[in-house]
């Protein structure tokens, strides 16, 4: 393969691709939303990835109640109920050198998977806030070419997670350095996490649906992240009649994964894909296996029953936080029936059930405070795919949440939203609107509250807030093209002091960034 892609006539990862339907808007499975709250009105853009607040990947799986059997976790703040018990059982479930006055690199990482391996551009810099490298996109909208959620980084690339397989690019100068298609033919990615200890990255996948759209995910593969080698793939039993695409998670945590389907759950050592511990032998009894949540943290959330059966019983429910090596619990504490069904961040320690939302400390699981309203004032979906909220992040004591506005008189109205994670209490809101979309920053290596603010057809910002007031400051505005040339859906990962945003594919019409490079200025 060339460094700058593939040759004419292949495919995007050097494979001749098999036959098509030809491109087209989706009609039905995959038409994700774009705001953070209730769904909107189609958007004119082709779609991309879910808006803030909607449901990201899979929907959880749903399983009986029986002794020692994995059961589904129904989305909090979907239907508001409680999972029942039926009573026949089912089976589970680089460095940077820092320059003085905090000047830092803003790269922003629009990686998609169509034309995205053609060569790098150098754009002289004409002003602080122009691009200073691009790599091009195809300019018409594929939707094969969707990317999803994983972002990883080494020490050289960013490594990114397309439709069709994983693409690295030089950091430096957005040159492509190998791309790895995802294994057999006809297939797409559907799943991601963006955990990459051991420096290995994991992709579910499965055949592509009707015009490209999601199909049946029911496959799992791991490559190296330094050279793009495939390690291993396998493949998982799924119930799934309709090949909808939804039902599989990955719940990954340092070099374990746990994969959760309808049909099956199990732990696997990242490395070469074989059995890490038994998901159903680390749980109490009567409890069971539960719904699993990665990131910093590996958290397992679990239904129980104590003292008879399921009619006459205690019904409760767990969370634990496990050791990703072993399944064991460093601890567990009991809540009440409903109270802790899933984890919104398991780093801060935030979960979420049907009595509301509470954080707990880390280290020992004790309850650090309830955040009373949330459920109430704003829209909160819980993650489905195995990861913890992408526009929730923690900062020192405050939580931010990409949130929507309920019961708002000019519709739907996205904001960020600010709380106390030890007191619970709301400490102030940004701005809303119904086009803006806040999206905070993680892991940049300070208690500074930064976020990367998109707003319709306006320029696009980084932005800082103060944590007391939620005063907004401007860090960086940069040309409006930066945003018009993205297809929409764009997230944000920080690395060691640079800012990767990633978009779902090309623009509908004209130039759109496969890479873009953007500097900016912290004052």
């Amino acid at each position: 393969m060339s460094a700058n892609g593939p040759g004419p006539g292949a495919g995007p990862y050097n494979q001749q691709p098999p036959p098509q339907q030809p491109p087209m808007p989706p009609q039905q499975g995959h038409v994700p939303p774009q705001g953070y709250g209730h769904p909107q009105q189609p958007p004119t853009t082709p779609p991309g990835q879910p808006g803030y607040g909607y449901p990201q990947h899979p929907v959880p799986p749903q399983y009986p109640m029986a002794p020692q059997q994995g059961y589904g976790q129904q989305g909090y703040g979907q239907s508001g109920h409680p999972p029942q018990y039926p009573g026949a059982p089912v089976p589970s479930a680089r460095p940077r050198k820092k320059k003085t006055g905090l000047i830092v690199l803003l790269v922003v990482a629009l990686v998609v998977l169509g034309g995205a391996g053609g060569a790098a551009w150098y754009l002289m810099v004409g002003s602080a806030t122009q691009p200073l490298w691009s790599v091009p996109s195809k300019s018409e909208w594929s939707l094969s070419e969707q990317e999803v959620d994983g972002t990883w980084f080494t020490d050289k690339a960013v490594v990114q997670t397309l439709a069709g397989g994983v693409k690295a690019y030089d950091r430096e100068t957005g040159k492509q350095l190998w791309a790895t298609p995802l294994p057999g033919a006809g297939n797409q990615a559907c799943v991601a996490p963006s955990v990459s200890d051991g420096g290995i990255g994991v992709v579910a996948y499965g055949a592509s649906g009707m015009g490209g759209a999601h199909g049946q995910c029911n496959h799992a593969v791991a490559y190296d992240l330094n050279s793009g080698k495939e390690l291993w793939h396998k493949t998982f039993k799924v119930k799934d009649e309709f090949k909808t695409g939804t039902e599989l998670a990955l719940a990954r945590a340092g070099e374990t994964v746990v994969v959760t389907t309808d049909r099956e759950q199990v732990a696997l050592k990242v490395a070469d894909g074989t059995l890490a511990w038994d998901v159903k032998k680390v749980v109490p009894s009567g409890c069971q296996s539960g719904t699993y949540t990665g990131g910093k943290n590996l958290i397992r959330t679990t239904w129980c029953l104590e003292g008879g059966d399921e009619f006459t019983g205690k019904r409760s429910t767990e969370a634990a936080l496990v050791d990703p090596a072993t399944g064991k619990s460093e601890w567990s504490k009991r809540f009440g029936e409903n109270e802790a069904e899933i984890a919104l961040s398991t780093s801060p320690l935030v979960l979420s059930g049907e009595k509301g939302v509470f954080a707990l400390d880390e280290k020992s699981g004790e309850r650090r405070s309830k955040i009373p309203g949330m459920t109430e004032k704003y829209f909160v979906h819980t993650p489905e795919d195995g990861s913890p909220l992408r526009q929730a992040a923690g900062f020192g004591n405050v939580f931010l949440m990409g949130v929507g506005e309920r019961d708002n008189v000019d519709g739907e109205s996205n904001t960020l939203v600010a709380y106390d994670l030890d007191t619970g209490k709301e400490l102030w809101k940004a701005p809303a609107g119904n086009t803006i979309h806040y999206i905070p920053l993680r892991d940049t290596g300070s208690d500074r509250l930064l976020a990367y603010v998109n707003e319709g057809a306006e320029k696009p910002k980084l932005v800082e807030f103060d944590p007391k007031a939620g005063a907004m400051t401007t860090v960086a505005e940069y040309p409006v093209e930066v945003n018009k040339n993205m297809s929409g859906g764009e997230w944000p990962f920080w690395h060691d002091g640079v800012l990767y945003v990633t978009s779902v594919g090309a623009g509908v019409s004209g130039d759109s960034y496969a890479l873009v490079a953007l500097p900016t200025t912290a004052s």
